[in-house]
């Protein structure tokens, strides 16, 4: 079985003995652990042979969304921590401390989205966002934090309703003002302002193609 399976598997079972009793009508918590456990392992790197993540993540959602989940919140943050350590004990990726999750609400957050950076301490919130110029739901806005992945999966940090979009389909990095996307050998390809890119730095303005998804970078405020 390989590791993204493993790591499927054993993230499916936690989340039906932790999620599926409490919140038997209400999907976020179980999304919002699987784009945790998809983000610790898009931040999972190999150190002489040992994989190695990162500890802490935020996650960030919607006012909104927020009030409603906010009388959970120590349950989540604590379900959430155990989901990405028992993860990480049997999957084989070192954490330098024990796992820790922060929901808050965050106000750049559109309704039903999800952000989530690794180690949010690190990082203030990137001036850049996403904007749907051709898609579902039309002019959706999402920003960026530091590493976004974008495709049909639910497990995507920005979930594109669009078929002709791979499961996995490209990130998004931002690092200060440096913005650079990279396609993940997806079926249909990534394309900036028409051409089909493999890696590509973005500027402020830029268009991005995913499938028959047109989006525009833009930068807030």
């Amino acid at each position: 079985m390989s590791l993204f399976a493993k790591i499927e598997e054993l993230c499916a079972g936690f989340i039906e003995r932790a999620f599926a009793r409490t919140f038997p009508s209400d999907l976020e918590p179980a999304q919002i652990a699987r784009k945790l456990v998809a983000t610790m392992q898009s931040q999972a790197r190999n150190d002489d042979g040992q994989l190695s993540a990162p500890e802490e993540y935020g996650v960030f959602i919607s006012p909104d969304d927020y009030a409603r989940l906010a009388e959970h919140r120590e349950y989540l943050q604590r379900a959430w921590a155990d989901l990405l350590r028992e993860l990480a004990e049997k999957v084989g990726i070192a954490l330098e401390g024990q796992p820790g999750v922060t929901l808050a609400a965050r106000e750049d957050v559109p309704l039903g989205a999800i952000v989530i950076e690794a180690n949010p301490g690190e990082f203030s919130a990137t001036p850049f966002r996403l904007r749907t110029i051709k898609g579902v739901p039309p002019d959706r806005v999402y920003p960026l934090g530091a590493t976004v992945r974008l495709g049909r999966n639910d497990d995507n940090e920005i979930v594109l309703h669009d078929q002709s979009v791979s499961r996995a389909h490209a990130t998004i990095a931002t690092n200060g003002n440096d913005v650079l996307v990279t396609d993940l050998n997806s079926t249909n390809g990534t394309f900036v302002n028409g051409r089909r890119v493999t890696t590509h730095p973005l500027r402020d303005g830029d268009e991005l193609r995913f499938g028959n998804t047109v989006m525009r970078l833009e930068r807030g405020a």
